[in-house]
């Protein structure tokens, strides 16, 4: 009978053991994310301003759109720019 008890305890304390663990994790933070290469980052910000002076060159086809898009890549770099506390 002791031995049943022994073993009833010895499987509670492994069960609470894992229980424990598998909980830990639970609340953990997401893992990071990598940054982009500094390259990929350079090749978009040189899209970007392509796309900027074309708005800019083509403002007599669509005056209202040209604004609209100098406007939209404007905000978001100021958006970048400032920092995510912004």
């Amino acid at each position: 009978m002791a031995s049943i008890w022994l073993l009833m305890f010895v499987v509670l304390i492994g069960v609470a053991f894992w229980a424990g663990r598998l909980s830990a994790g639970a609340g953990a933070a997401p893992p990071v994310v990598a940054p982009a290469a500094p390259r990929a980052l350079a090749e978009r910000d040189t899209f970007i301003e392509q796309l900027r002076e074309l708005a800019w060159q083509h403002r007599d086809v669509s005056p209202e759109l040209s604004t609209i898009i100098i406007d939209e890549i404007t905000t978001h770099h100021r958006r970048l720019s400032s920092g995510p506390d912004a």
